[in-house]
């Protein structure tokens, strides 16, 4: 019997093949993202809905090396496409004190755990700035633990 996984995977893959990529629609729900934490293959994108009070701001210390950092007007719907395979971690920026953000996984991340525990060492070193990122990285690891990621 195939994984999960596998078959995620395999449909990716195939629409991949066929030239069309599935995106994935987030949506602003109160003060917070759901999904809280996006699957998605390079090349693919997230849209971003019901945005009217909020934004979308990469947290530049928890994103890949060559990956995108962006910032979205408030108030606006957005679509970013990723094409550097790792996982990011975005904040609106307005809600970020009630811990308003969320995980966009892009292919699967060459030793999660070890990306997962450098951004929680990044929050030590900023508490100020990036502590309400600590709760949605350890829900985040626990989801790609549970989708076979970790």
């Amino acid at each position: 019997m195939m994984s999960l996984r596998r078959v995620v995977l395999a449909l990716s893959a195939l629409a991949f093949s066929a030239g069309t990529l599935a995106d994935v629609t987030v949506t602003a729900v109160g003060v917070k993202f759901e999904p809280l934490v996006a699957y998605i293959q390079p090349g693919e994108s997230v849209n971003w809905t019901a945005m009217d009070a909020h934004n979308v701001e990469t947290i530049g210390v928890m994103i890949p090396e060559g990956g995108v950092e962006f910032n979205t007007a408030l108030g606006e719907n957005v679509t970013q496409t990723f094409d550097t395979p790792g996982i990011y971690v975005y904040k609106c920026t307005p809600h970020w004190g009630a811990r308003m953000g969320g995980v966009v996984v892009v292919g699967e991340p060459e030793d999660a755990s070890s990306i997962l525990e450098a951004y929680l060492a990044a929050i030590e070193g900023d508490r100020g700035n990036l502590l309400p990122a600590k709760g949605l990285i350890k829900k985040a690891g626990k989801d790609m633990e549970a989708n076979g990621l970790m």
